[in-house]
């Protein structure tokens, strides 16, 4: 039985009107003893919300969009823009956003030996978030918010609500597509993962299509290759503006384009893929402990490793298909498209070498580092011997 992960962020949302019953029920988190004797029963519900959101024991300073800290001033334009809301009879959406506390440590936000919080990245991160779900949702032009952070429960979380002074819509409930965006800006404005994914994506496009390790010593040999390159260049199709990998017409194919390119990785690049699989899981499990692993959650980073292995078949696959497209041109360069009669005979030994040792090339390694190499030297000799 597997151990359910405490989920980095949660984000629960729901909306009211201002003479619904459930807009009371919230309204309850108000300190009663502050409200005594302050005629609280006549009071706008909307700026009763904004007044408990600014109790200064238990919350940040009261912010929006454009201010950190609102002064009296701002306060009081909040409030009436509120008290218009409400006049009009406006939804009142609220949002929280909820932490976990030794989530928010690791990332460096919270200290939990001074109670101290880094309130700038929590409202930078609640700004992104609410820029995502009023661009969704079409309400740049109409509507306001504000919000504070709250510290008076066991984890940290931040209210927030959102208002149309002038309204424009009756219906309060948003898309699926809103709410994930909306937790993926606080995720990854908190998380900060670039590091460590440009480490991906170098270990892929670098070190293993582009570049070999410095360090590596690779050996040139065209004997395991060779049967699996010619299966894959002598069925290609006639036109070869199609010999790209997402070509449906290569599907397939794709089966042997991925199983020489495993072999090409099997034989010169195990160390890197070994890694690779470790900074994958290494993301995978870091997005996990971020989002949770509930049924909704998983979709956000349960088909993160397969994408970026994919796409190393991908990158990998088109550097081979482009060399055979070169080496067709060698043996044939007065044809432009590909048929599969003039292959009848075989190509020879030299020129299908040079063709691979192009490939050898362009995946990673140079030809000086190639002419170096004592068993690449052996294999050109034996090849001249065979003409």
């Amino acid at each position: 039985m597997s151990e359910t992960v405490t989920p980095g962020v949660v984000l629960k949302t729901k909306f009211v009107t201002a003479n619904k019953k459930g807009f009371q029920d919230y309204v309850q988190y108000v300190d009663r003893e502050e409200a005594k004797g302050k005629g609280d029963a006549h009071r706008s519900m909307f700026s009763l919300y904004n007044h408990y959101m600014d109790d200064p024991d238990k919350t940040s300073a009261l912010f929006t969009q454009q201010s950190d800290h609102l002064s009296i001033e701002g306060k009081q334009g909040i409030k009436s823009l509120f008290e218009q809301a409400q006049k009009k009879n406006s939804i009142m959406w609220q949002d929280v956003i909820t932490f976990d506390n030794d989530w928010l440590q690791k990332r460096g936000v919270y200290d939990s030996k001074t109670h101290t919080i880094d309130e700038d990245a929590l409202k930078q991160v609640t700004r992104k978030s609410m820029q995502s779900m009023m661009k969704k949702e079409r309400l740049q032009e109409s509507a306001v918010w504000s919000a504070a952070i709250h510290y008076n429960t066991d984890n940290i979380h931040i209210h927030v609500a959102t208002v149309e002074p002038n309204p424009t819509r009756d219906r309060g409930k948003r898309k699926p597509k809103t709410l994930d965006a909306m937790k993926s800006e606080v995720v990854n404005g908190l998380l900060d993962r670039t590091q460590e994914r440009n480490q991906i994506n170098s270990l892929i496009r670098d070190h293993m299509v582009n570049t070999k390790k410095e360090n590596s010593s690779m050996k040139w040999s065209n004997r395991e290759m060779k049967p699996f390159l010619l299966d894959v260049y002598n069925h290609l199709p006639e036109d070869k503006r199609q010999w790209q990998y997402g070509y449906q017409t290569l599907n397939p194919l794709r089966p042997k384009i991925d199983e020489l390119t495993t072999k090409y990785l099997d034989k010169y690049h195990g160390k890197d893929m070994k890694q690779l699989h470790e900074k994958l899981d290494q993301e995978v499990n870091e997005l996990k402990r971020a989002y949770g692993d509930g049924p909704k959650d998983k979709k956000r980073y349960q088909h993160y490793k397969q994408n970026k292995l994919d796409d190393l078949y991908k990158r990998m696959g088109n550097a081979f298909l482009q060399e055979m497209k070169r080496y067709d041109h060698q043996q044939y360069p007065r044809q432009t498209t590909h048929t599969n009669a003039p292959y009848k005979s075989m190509p020879s030994g030299i020129q299908l070498q040079r063709s691979l040792r192009s490939i050898q090339r362009s995946l990673g390694q140079t030809y000086d580092q190639f002419i170096n190499d004592l068993d690449h030297q052996k294999l050109e000799r034996e090849i001249e011997t065979e003409r």
